[in-house]
């Protein structure tokens, strides 16, 4: 059976100029489809909260701009756990879907 470590452990022995070689044949078949839907990005996004850094992050903007927007009332965390926000990944992904 192929597993990811074995062949984690073939590519560190490949000569720099085929690890190379390797990398640009999967970025470049990685990207075959010319349009992508959003489900196609982000269907597999965890299902646990995720942390202000982690929504700045998957929202493409600053820790300081969720932090505006929560000031602001127009962006709500789930809950605090401690004295940080979480955010679930259904509300992200409906937030950035409406933005």
């Amino acid at each position: 059976m192929i597993t990811a470590e074995l062949i984690y452990n073939e590519l560190i022995t490949m000569p720099i100029s085929e690890r190379e070689k390797l990398f640009s044949m999967i970025a470049r078949s990685g990207f075959d489809k010319e349009s992508y839907t959003h489900d196609d990005v982000f269907g597999d996004v965890k299902t646990h909260p995720f942390t202000l850094k982690e929504a700045a992050e998957y929202l493409e903007v600053s820790e300081i701009t969720v932090r505006r927007w929560i000031k602001e009332g127009s962006f709500k965390p789930s809950r605090k756990h401690g004295r940080s926000w979480v955010f679930d990944a259904a509300y992200l992904s409906d937030f950035k879907k409406s933005r």
